[in-house]
């Protein structure tokens, strides 16, 4: 197989406070880079997408197809939105305008000090969560990238996704937020210096 690959049933008893996981069944499959191809491993499982694609981005970029394949996803009418972390416009290569262009919504997560989910909660039902960034770049670390087919799974990370989506803020032209996420960054900077 292309990409490690791991198929367990499970019944997974965790301490989460939101979800009581103890009897729900899911199938796991896993992938580690640099050793298999991970953006191809999420584009599968994005080209399956039949009505939404909620996304929680640390960092997103263009190059590795997961940008060009959420954007296909978007062609086919499903609902895709993204939250993501205010540097994400910044970024070189960053997805962000791409995605805008399209007409696919937009939030910016500037509650947070980081922003640093790298999620997926495709039709309330998949999940794809791990360490893995949704860049080019992240195929050349060491990361993780799993897929958990769990409809208990997917309530709980999308009920996350509208936690953060309730406090973030709508992207709408990326010289605006990034002039300000900008001064942010240097005012960060002048305060770290004075202590």
């Amino acid at each position: 197989m292309p990409f490690g690959h791991l198929v367990l049933s499970i019944s997974v008893g965790l301490a989460v406070p939101v979800v009581d996981l103890s009897s729900t069944p899911a199938t796991i499959a896993t992938c580690f880079a640099p050793e298999n191809d991970c953006a191809a491993f999420a584009i599968r499982a994005i080209d399956r997408a039949r009505h939404e694609i909620l996304v929680g981005a640390y960092n997103l970029t263009t190059g590795s197809g997961i940008v060009e394949a959420l954007l296909g996803a978007k062609g086919r009418g499903v609902d895709v939105r993204l939250v993501a972390d205010r540097t994400a416009p910044c970024q070189r290569n960053s997805g962000i305008d791409p995605l805008a262009r399209a007409g696919i919504p937009i939030w910016i997560d500037h509650a947070a000090r980081i922003a640093h989910v790298k999620t997926m909660v495709i039709d309330s039902s998949v999940t794809l969560m791990g360490s893995y960034n949704w860049t080019a770049g992240a195929a050349r670390n060491s990361e993780d990238l799993n897929l958990v087919a769990s409809p208990v799974v997917g309530a709980a990370y999308a009920a996350h996704w509208h936690e953060r989506l309730a406090i973030s803020s709508p992207f709408n032209r990326r010289e605006d937020w990034c002039r300000m996420a900008s001064g942010a960054a240097e005012q960060s900077a002048t305060e770290e210096t004075r202590r």
